[in-house]
């Protein structure tokens, strides 16, 4: 029997499998990309195809697999969890496939079977509440248009802001695209045309890693992780907001500033972790034994 674990995002994908002896390989390696899918807008046949072709060279073993679990980006209601299971069939056709959401695996994977607030912040943001069996959303997740506070795509909105209305100071604009600043058009095209919008303006975002020592770029960061610690106070209680279980890109890439932020609400950044993957292999282990 073989097991296959997925954490599906939009843009990215992260796989772990399982066979019946007890080892366990992760893919992609340091450093790859697989890709992702959503399945409100994602093209499952091309999803499908890739994912067979990557798996039929790095780990043709993958395709035997007799179960397959999925926790996926856009994976939250009962129509989207069957169009990803539809996309994944073409890669295990006879396999028993499970869906749940991106934020489920996130709470497994982080909190095990314990409790607390679960965030996920990198491309885009959700949360929810964990209290070691079921997962709570009083929270909408607005996505990039309209929310995804503090999220990848939200930060590089509102660097891209400072630098065309010239709120950014010069010295710093230079330290982070260069001398020139890219011409507005340019960059409009570039993001509008993307097959993954968010991710183009997450792609900003990670052009500040480098300059944390910059008055801009913590203030930045800080206050985009202020307006999501304001955001969550409006809809979770002191309680659940105690402990913080956090994953994603940003998360993990700004965790001090964000412990930081968090703290002065109350609230202590307990875990913090790239991805939920490791984590969801012992629980889904730990089932099995």
């Amino acid at each position: 029997m073989v097991h296959v674990i997925g954490e599906i995002g939009g843009s990215s994908s992260r796989w772990a499998v399982l066979p019946s002896d007890g080892t366990v390989t992760t893919w992609p390696v340091k450093g790859g990309r697989w890709p992702g899918f959503n399945p409100v807008s994602g093209d499952g046949a091309g999803f499908a195809e890739a994912m067979s072709d990557l798996f039929r060279d790095a780990c043709p073993g993958a395709l035997d697999a007799t179960h397959v679990t999925i926790y996926g980006a856009g994976c939250g209601s009962e129509d989207r969890q069957a169009r990803m299971a539809s996309a994944l069939r073409g890669v295990w056709p006879d396999a028993s496939i499970q869906v749940g959401s991106d934020l489920l695996g996130a709470a497994l994977g982080l909190c095990g079977s314990g409790s607390g607030l679960v965030l996920i912040l990198g491309t885009g943001m959700n949360a929810g509440y964990f209290d070691g069996a079921r997962l709570h959303q009083p929270m909408p997740s607005l996505g990039y248009l309209l929310g995804d506070e503090a999220s990848g795509a939200d930060i590089g909105r509102h660097l891209l802001q400072d630098v065309y209305y010239q709120r950014i100071p010069e010295a710093t604009r230079q330290r982070i695209l260069g001398a020139d600043v890219p011409p507005l058009q340019g960059v409009l095209a570039r993001i509008h045309q993307a097959t993954h919008p968010a991710r183009e303006l997450a792609s900003f975002t990670a052009l500040l890693a480098p300059h944390l020592d910059d008055p801009y770029v913590r203030d930045l960061i800080q206050g985009r992780f202020h307006t999501l610690a304001e955001l969550l106070v409006r809809f979770f209680t002191p309680d659940q907001l105690a402990n913080v279980h956090a994953t994603g890109s940003v998360a993990y890439g700004f965790r001090e500033l964000l412990a930081e932020t968090l703290l002065d609400r109350g609230m202590t950044l307990t875990v913090v972790e790239p991805d939920p993957l490791p984590g969801l292999v012992q629980h889904h282990r730990q089932r099995a034994s």
